[in-house]
């Protein structure tokens, strides 16, 4: 399986997927912005896009700072000259002000049938692995800054810079820093991981490190009108309302 690229033109929005990995392209005014660069590879497979396309990113965004969500980001928003935004709650984490906090892997294990969701791509295991490696959090270490320290922080309720409309939410419950962005006028979420996909259906992720936030969160959630759900992993979900069949 190769790089997967999904356009949803009446969202000005493109999926970029290796694996269950997604990547997406929200188009702006003048330029992109880039929502979770998370494989070490990402700023090829954006590039790539965009010599057909057209355009240049203005701004490259993460939900968290876990290393599939950020360990591309520094080189995209390197070579393009763009400012990098993560989660304020990231930002204490890469000045050491506070300590991140990670799923214990019986957490991770019970979100198997994402896993399984997509064929698998050597290219985004091979990615995952290494991006460890490079920037981002997980298991039992602290944060991995390099090519982060200058990212700048986004707080709830906050619009996304250079895109219009797209408000930032606060989701904790998955992570401490966990947060998606939000569309009212197109009803579209990107969920980050806080909401996954299995089955064609919505998945609030059982995968959490707070199970009393991760259920205010999934409550703030549920009161959005969503008809367009892209989560950080597993295939997008759209309909009337996407929460009807959520698991």
């Amino acid at each position: 399986m190769s790089l997967v690229v999904e356009r949803f033109g009446e969202l000005g929005i493109i999926r970029l997927s290796r694996w269950i990995f997604n990547c997406y392209l929200i188009r702006g005014e003048s330029s992109w912005t880039v929502v979770d660069a998370g494989m070490p590879g990402s700023a090829d497979d954006v590039a790539g896009v965009l010599s057909v396309l057209g355009g240049s990113v203005g701004a490259v965004v993460a939900t968290h700072g876990h290393s599939d969500h950020v360990a591309g980001a520094p080189r995209l928003a390197t070579e393009h000259a763009a400012p990098l935004y993560v989660p304020a709650v990231t930002v204490e984490y890469l000045d050491g002000s506070r300590q991140p906090r990670t799923p214990a892997l019986s957490k991770v294990a019970q979100i198997w049938p994402t896993l399984l969701s997509q064929p698998l791509d050597l290219t985004g295991l091979r990615g995952f692995a290494d991006g460890a490696r490079i920037a981002g959090y997980g298991g039992r270490r602290g944060m991995i800054a390099d090519g982060l320290a200058a990212a700048r922080p986004l707080a709830d309720g906050q619009l996304l810079p250079g895109l219009a409309g797209w408000q930032v939410l606060h989701v904790p419950g998955h992570t401490d820093d966990s947060t998606a962005f939000w569309h009212p006028d197109s009803a579209t979420l990107l969920s980050g991981d806080a909401v996954l996909s299995a089955d064609g259906r919505a998945w609030f992720t059982p995968e959490t490190v707070d199970a009393d936030a991760a259920a205010r969160s999934e409550a703030r959630m549920r009161a959005l009108p969503v008809e367009h759900l892209l989560p950080g992993h597993g295939l997008p979900v759209h309909g009337r309302d996407v929460w009807a069949a959520a698991r």
